[in-house]
């Protein structure tokens, strides 16, 4: 499976769980911990959700006393394995915050970590990390002879998927964390047409309840927007064609009407910044991210707020955007000025790392618990 996947990067989820299996794992981490699938990087994990995914990024990389330490100690050595308790005393590990906060949780306190690559040109550095809780067996002399077997094989085979083509294995990168949000995410191109959709999509499609694929594979479906009645074709269209000064004037959510009279779909959509990573798969252009309101959860401020490491007030911010759209929409709701809305959306993007709007919003729904 692990040579599969080189010429099928969508198959190192497969590989990956073979190997928690094999290490009786609770969770498996395959990553580039120094560059992430924006640029050419990725994640494959193993009993991980997406919200962690996106909260270590986001929030606890800073605190990985893990990470620190194998740096710190000169263990980032192709082939090298390392346990926990070599990086960091358990008590340490224990007391602080990336335990309390974030591995705790998860049900993660022990660590057995090998380094695939330690970082070339064309070949970032890969870490495959093998995780246990509190109380299972520590890792030992077995878990390590099986690592520094499995290690040639994963250089190998990683190795030649880089050498195939790394544009390929972002993509596959990136539709997998797309695949893995509980929330409908379309990707349309300059056309309007859809390139791809994640699996919460396809079932929303699939029920035929009022949104689907019309003539082509465009979105399709009749509701309203700011009150107005529309097709979904049109508004998307409107959407997407109006000037940049514009488009604060036009609604960024469209609710769709179902014909099971059950609660409308929420349409949102975005268009890609020029920088986002998203533009490289089949020519994607826009994104369009469907929920269903009565079933999607978010954060509450004070939430978002410890979460995301923002303030009280950006945590406002964050949401609303999320909720309805634009900055002077969201200046309304939350009786603050426009300059004040764009101020606070710079600092959100800093402390989160993330550079636009549709960015963020995927942030925020991975955060959120939600079903279509």
């Amino acid at each position: 499976m692990v040579y599969a996947a080189s010429a099928e990067p969508a198959r190192w989820h497969e590989a990956v769980a073979g190997i928690a299996k094999a290490m009786n794992a609770v969770q498996v981490l395959l990553f580039t911990p120094y560059v992430g699938p924006a640029h050419g990087g990725f994640f494959y994990p193993w009993g991980i959700q997406e919200r962690d995914l996106v909260l270590y990024g986001t929030k606890y990389i800073d605190h990985d006393l893990w990470a620190k330490s194998a740096q710190r100690k000169g263990l980032m050595q192709e082939g090298l394995v390392a346990f926990d308790h070599e990086l960091v005393p358990q008590d340490e590990l224990l007391a602080s915050i990336y335990y309390r906060e974030f591995l705790s949780p998860m049900g993660v306190a022990r660590l057995c970590s090998g380094v695939v690559f330690a970082g070339a040109p064309g070949l970032p550095a890969t870490v495959l990390s093998i995780y246990r809780g509190l109380h299972d067996v520590p890792f030992g002399s077995k878990d390590r002879e099986l690592m520094h077997l499995l290690m040639p094989h994963l250089s190998r085979s990683l190795g030649l998927m880089h050498r195939l083509g790394a544009a390929r294995h972002q993509a596959a990168s990136l539709r997998a964390a797309l695949d893995r949000l509980s929330v409908g995410v379309l990707l349309l191109n300059h056309d309007l047409a859809v390139t791809f959709s994640n699996v919460a999509a396809e079932r929303v499609l699939s029920r035929d309840d009022g949104l689907g694929l019309g003539a082509n594979q465009q979105l399709a479906g009749r509701g309203n927007a700011q009150g107005k009645a529309f097709r979904l074709e049109h508004w998307l269209t409107e959407l997407v064609n109006a000037p940049a000064f514009q488009r604060g004037a036009f609604a960024d959510t469209f609710e769709v009407s179902r014909s099971s009279k059950q609660a409308s779909y929420s349409v949102q959509c975005c268009p890609l910044e020029s920088n986002d990573p998203l533009l490289t798969l089949n020519g994607a252009r826009h994104i369009v991210f469907i929920t269903d309101p009565k079933a999607l959860d978010l954060p509450d401020s004070a939430q978002l707020s410890a979460l995301l490491g923002v303030t009280p007030a950006e945590a406002k911010v964050s949401r609303a955007l999320v909720q309805s759209g634009n900055y002077t929409e969201v200046a309304a709701a939350l009786g603050v000025s426009v300059d004040t809305v764009r101020s606070q959306v710079k600092a959100i993007y800093a402390k989160t790392r993330v550079n636009n709007k549709a960015a963020l919003t995927r942030l925020v729904l991975s955060l959120s618990k939600a079903s279509v």
